[in-house]
């Protein structure tokens, strides 16, 4: 979903005096190893982009808790002609934590700045997160699954700054699809665009003015 890695890079806004709230995307930003889709289809013995081209009408509905993992193998035992007895959204999941960008949390938080997570996600790769204690990184959590809504659409973004109580420039954006960053960018909300080879220079960059 991520179709132009790499562009935005000069638009990253370095953090402004009048931030108040953060919001950090969870997937290849806090967290990194979240791809399931190969591992779904070697598990399922048939070809990735088969498997993909099912798949990928299915998951802002699962990312917005419409359809539930569940009803999506019951439907892919169908499509694929297999027998699917355990979730294999979650079974794929394997994440493991970003130590930069966790410890960027932590130094915000520390100096007293509101952080709360924004993410596209599924109800079983939250529980997962959830034991693995990424969670307890935020101040609040706005999952797509709970909230009916999905980055990049503007309803998402307002009703994040509505529950906080805040103005678009209060707000600062990290994630690493430049969809996402180019939506919160035009309600007025700076963004740093985390992906690819410049990732951890720009994340250094941009939070050096209140971080050191």
């Amino acid at each position: 979903m991520n179709r132009a890695r790499g562009r935005g890079v000069n638009n990253n806004a370095i953090v402004g005096k009048d931030t108040k709230v953060f919001l950090f995307d969870m997937g290849n930003v806090v967290v990194k190893g979240i791809g399931i889709s190969r591992k779904i289809a070697n598990r399922l013995g048939v070809p990735h982009d088969q498997f993909e081209l099912d798949y990928h009408h299915w998951i802002y509905p699962l990312m917005e808790g419409e359809v539930t993992p569940g009803q999506y193998w019951h439907h892919a035992e169908k499509v694929f002609g297999r027998r699917i007895e355990e979730d294999l959204l979650a079974v794929c999941f394997t994440p493991y934590l970003n130590d930069e960008v966790a410890d960027t949390i932590g130094r915000l938080r520390n100096l007293g700045y509101r952080v709360v997570c924004a993410s596209n996600t599924y109800a079983s790769h939250w529980e997962i997160l959830r034991e693995m204690g990424v969670l307890s990184l935020f101040d609040a959590l706005y999952p797509s699954h709970e909230m009916g809504l999905t980055k990049p659409s503007h309803a998402y973004f307002r009703h994040i700054l509505e529950a906080e109580g805040i103005g678009a420039d209060e707000a600062y954006f990290v994630d690493d699809s430049i969809e996402h960053v180019e939506s919160a960018r035009s309600l007025g909300i700076p963004a740093l665009h985390y992906s690819g080879e410049d990732a951890s220079c720009e994340l250094q960059r941009v939070f050096e003015p209140l971080l050191g």
